[in-house]
């Protein structure tokens, strides 16, 4: 069973001390991120890097969970199951995030006391689905409609108002 995570780090100083963690958190902690679920139930479970690249303090992380949403289809309950890298480049300022080589995504560091737990929920955050729907046709109406397009029937001939006139010829 793996522990759970410490609240708060100094996500630079433990870079330059190059710590490795990995652990677990209550979905239900997790404020953001349970406004967005059917249920907050569960856990996720993170392993984190803290290390440096040159003068470039960044955390690289793995977070896996299985999160409940409701499918935008059918509007019945999904899981969902998010597991995800990521790889955090840590700044101070606007000049460093500009700095920052493309392969690290920006974290802005305000303080020494940084909330591990709040920096997880954004990650998971932007793991979500725009919209949350199921891998299959779950409605009715995609079940129904599923099939191949119907053909056309063909139209009745409708008789030509100048027939009459070949007649005549």
């Amino acid at each position: 069973m793996k522990p759970t995570l410490p609240v708060h780090l100094n996500f630079v100083q433990k870079a330059r001390s190059g710590l490795e963690i990995q652990g677990k958190w209550p979905i239900k902690q997790l404020k953001r991120l349970s406004e967005a679920l059917l249920s907050s139930q569960g856990d996720i479970e993170a392993e984190l890097v803290f290390d440096k690249a040159g003068r470039i303090p960044f955390i690289q992380g793995h977070i896996s969970a299985e999160l409940q949403l409701r499918c935008q289809r059918c509007m019945q309950p999904m899981t969902y199951v998010v597991d995800t890298d990521f790889k955090l480049g840590l700044v101070l300022d606007e000049t460093q995030m500009m700095e920052l080589p493309d392969e690290y995504d920006p974290y802005l560091v305000e303080d020494d006391n940084n909330h591990l737990p709040d920096m997880l929920e954004d990650e998971l955050l932007l793991t979500l689905p725009l919209v949350a729907m199921h891998d299959y046709d779950c409605s009715d109406y995609l079940k129904k409609n599923s099939g191949q397009q119907p053909e056309a029937e063909p139209e009745d001939e409708k008789e030509n108002p100048f027939s009459v006139l070949k007649d005549l010829l």
